[in-house]
């Protein structure tokens, strides 16, 4: 007869990837963020409001990183404090063009920060795989536990046990609070801070119910991105020895070929660049061509330049991707392909730089010239790293050229781009090195712009002149402008050219409104 057996069951082991406390409150974070940037957004119509969500999303995270272990890695530090840096262009300046690429900056440098800040990179230091790091902190972790966020909000216990701790003491708060704000409200300047802090437009309901909405898949992509870095997911896909080896295999084009394909092109630059010679020499010299005139000689091909050195990147990425280099005379020759190509977009460019500076030096700035100026400045430096990459291939070309942009671009963010445009062309004006100064174009630059034209009208004060004419009306407008405004601000909507501009115009702000 068998004899019974005693089964004890053990409780189960508690599974290793289970949600604590501070996911749970991380996720409401996230859901509570993507609300706000719902509201935010577009940014142009709240820089200010842009900016501190940065701040505050980066600062936030940053807590909640260090809770969670994460050891923050020189590539990460570097991204957030130039995320943090460019969002500066928010407040700074009031051109909308930079309002809404040094916001997409920061917020793409803030998931690539969660990503790294977790030892996530393909590669320690500063590494050349920087973009597939992008690609798998953008479009691949933040879906591999797309779900979590929901888990963390309404399945743990200890998450939902404090939220409603927390839902109490708000709820307890609400009473006082009111009748607080109640009895401050008599002073005038006290309610007219909190109705602008507080515009938050409560009879669009719509408008609300539209950005809860977004909200959701918008807090899943990022608090999906926090557990996935987290749990390092994906770290035995994409790494940095299956790409150093699908580098080696593509390598496959023999230096006949290669050279073949490359050279009938480079022939054709030469062929152009001497039956064009006198022609791009004037750019230098000063002399504008017969039967041109200066508008036209600095547009003509800058976007055949364009392509023209998107071809050659193309030309000179492929030659360095696919042709062979197992020995010294290969490796060489290739070198020498992309040297020549890149040195052929250098010429174009320094003749491009060269027609664009006589233009500017005869009619002045506007935004598309600055903006044209620094695109092919930046192209100048990138095709010069190149040249330096075939000479010194220790260089790390792909994180030379995106620190370039990165610095290049703060330069337009940090610089009030308009103010200065605005400041030259008024200042060339009154020191009579060009003749006009067009104040449509100022108008055009906005709130930047006012400090010059207050410069200009005191400058020119006669009212006989034209100019102070226009610069009198000018002046008059924007603050007939502003005063019309007033009513759809708030103090999100603040930068600091506005804010200067309103003290500059305040006497005439306070006219209008006497009316």
């Amino acid at each position: 007869m068998n004899e019974p057996v005693l089964i004890i069951e053990t409780p189960p082991e508690k599974e290793k990837n289970s949600l604590s406390l501070t996911d749970t409150v991380f996720a409401w974070i996230c859901l509570i963020s993507a609300y706000l940037f719902c509201r935010i957004s577009p940014v142009n119509d709240s820089p200010l409001g842009g900016f501190l969500f940065i701040v505050s999303l980066f600062a936030v995270s940053t807590v909640f990183l260090k809770i969670k272990g994460a050891r923050f890695t020189p590539m990460a530090m570097i991204s957030a404090l130039s995320a943090v840096l460019l969002s500066l262009g928010l407040i700074l300046s009031n051109n909308p063009v930079i309002h809404f690429f040094s916001y997409t900056y920061a917020l793409v440098t803030y998931l690539y920060y969660v990503y790294a800040a977790f030892g996530n990179s393909l590669k320690k230091g500063f590494s050349d795989l920087v973009a597939i790091d992008y690609f798998k902190a953008l479009f691949v972790l933040p879906f591999v536990r797309f779900g979590a966020l929901f888990a963390a909000v309404f399945s743990n216990k200890k998450g939902s046990k404090a939220f409603r701790r927390l839902i109490i003491g708000v709820g307890i708060a609400i009473i006082p609070t009111v009748m607080v704000l109640a009895l401050l409200s008599y002073d005038a300047s006290f309610n007219k801070l909190i109705d602008k802090i507080f515009d938050f437009e409560f009879g669009n309901m719509w408008s609300h119910f539209v950005s809860i909405c977004l909200a959701f898949p918008l807090s899943a992509f990022g608090y999906g991105l926090f557990i996935s870095a987290s749990e390092k997911k994906c770290a035995e896909k994409l790494t940095a020895e299956g790409c150093k080896t699908a580098s080696e295999k593509i390598k496959f084009a023999p230096l006949l070929t290669v050279s073949a394909a490359t050279l009938p092109i480079l022939i054709l630059y030469i062929i152009f660049f001497v039956s064009q010679w006198k022609y791009y020499i004037s750019g230098f010299t000063g002399a504008l061509p017969e039967g041109f005139v200066y508008s036209e000689y600095a547009r003509e091909g800058f976007f055949q330049l364009c392509i023209v050195s998107v071809i050659n990147l193309i030309i000179i990425a492929l030659v360095s991707s696919f042709s062979k280099r197992n020995t010294k005379t290969r490796s060489a020759v290739a070198k020498v392909i992309c040297i020549l190509y890149a040195i052929s977009s250098l010429v174009l460019i320094a003749t491009a730089i060269a027609k664009l500076s006589m233009y500017i030096g005869i009619y002045g700035l506007t935004p598309l010239r600055v903006y044209a100026a620094w695109f092919e400045a930046v192209l100048a430096v990138i095709f010069l790293l190149i040249i330096i990459k075939q000479l010194v291939p220790k260089l790390n070309v792909i994180i030379s050229s995106l620190a370039v942009l990165v610095v290049c671009f703060s330069v337009l963010c940090i610089g009030n781009v308009d103010g200065f445009i605005a400041d030259y062309n008024v200042d060339r004006y009154l020191d009579g090195s060009i003749n006009r100064v067009d104040i449509d174009i100022l108008r055009d630059l906005g709130d930047s712009a006012v400090p010059a034209l207050v410069k200009l009208e005191k400058a020119t004060e006669d009212e006989k002149l034209q100019i102070y004419i226009l610069t009198v009306n000018a002046l008059d407008d924007k603050a007939e402008f502003m005063v019309e405004q007033e009513a759809d601000e708030n103090i999100f909507s603040y930068t600091i050219p506005t804010y200067r501009a309103k003290i500059l115009l305040k006497d005439r702000i306070d006219a209008i409104k006497e009316k």
